[in-house]
């Protein structure tokens, strides 16, 4: 009787051993695949990081290059704007704005400037006998000339025309402001060489000079129109304001 019973036990061990390893074997399938599972997942996510990081490069690439060129853009309007479309100095309200600058400088170190505006003699038979567009590559050598000729501190904007206003900062004494007007004199009666051959002109130039002649821009321009219109009657040349020394 103990046989069989001994058998049954056997069998019975044996069959619960096979069956808790069979268990185990499949938990330890069941761990190598979501193992397997996980692994996966991380590889998908380091990849759609990756992409993700990519996306982000690029749009950080972007909107670099569109903020260098809005900066661009805004320089540029901001420079269109402050100057004169055809000969590209200042224009007349940025050039007010300058003077007004140069008359809080001068009040603060007792120091003195000086106000030059010029007038192209006889440029309207320009303008009728070869065109405007002659008239305006004139304008635009002119206005070169000036810009070559004065300082870094100095400013030259187109008032309007053929006219012209040039500031002269922080100079030592008028004189040097009426010297100045007679190189520019100089430098403006040489050739100026077109499509058409060489054309050449004459300037007249008035010089005020602050604060001897005025105490603020609208009327330190306005002495310098009017000296500018003595030395036009004269011919030509330059002509200091009323309170200076006509030259």
């Amino acid at each position: 009787m103990n046989e069989p019973q001994n058998c049954d036990a056997h069998l019975l061990r044996k069959t619960v051993l096979q069956l808790c390893t069979e268990s185990q074997q499949a938990e330890l399938v069941r761990m190598r695949c979501e193992l397997m599972l996980q692994h996966d997942m991380w590889q998908r996510q380091q990849q759609q990081l990756k992409q993700d990081n990519q996306l982000l490069l690029v749009s950080l690439l972007q909107a670099g290059v569109l903020h260098a060129g809005a900066q661009t853009q805004l320089k540029q309007l901001t420079q269109s704007s402050q100057r004169d479309a055809l000969t590209q100095t200042l224009n007349r309200s940025i050039m007010l704005d300058r003077i007004q600058q140069a008359i809080s400088l001068a009040k603060r170190q007792r120091g003195i400037f000086a106000v030059l505006f010029i007038d192209l003699n006889k440029f309207k038979p320009i303008n009728d006998q070869y065109g405007h567009a002659v008239g305006d590559a004139v304008l635009q050598q002119v206005s070169s000339r000036l810009k070559h000729t004065i300082r870094e501190s100095d400013a030259v904007s187109r008032h309007g025309g053929d006219e012209f206003l040039v500031l002269l900062n922080s100079i030592k004494q008028q004189q040097d402001a009426h010297i100045f007007a007679g190189k520019l004199v100089n430098v403006l009666a040489k050739p100026y060489h077109l499509a058409i051959g060489a054309l050449s002109l004459s300037a007249s130039i008035g010089v005020a000079c602050y604060p001897a002649d005025a105490h603020d821009a609208q009327a330190l321009i306005g002495f310098a129109d009017a000296a500018m219109y003595r030395a036009k009657q004269r011919g030509g040349g330059y002509a200091s304001s009323p309170n200076g020394l006509l030259t």
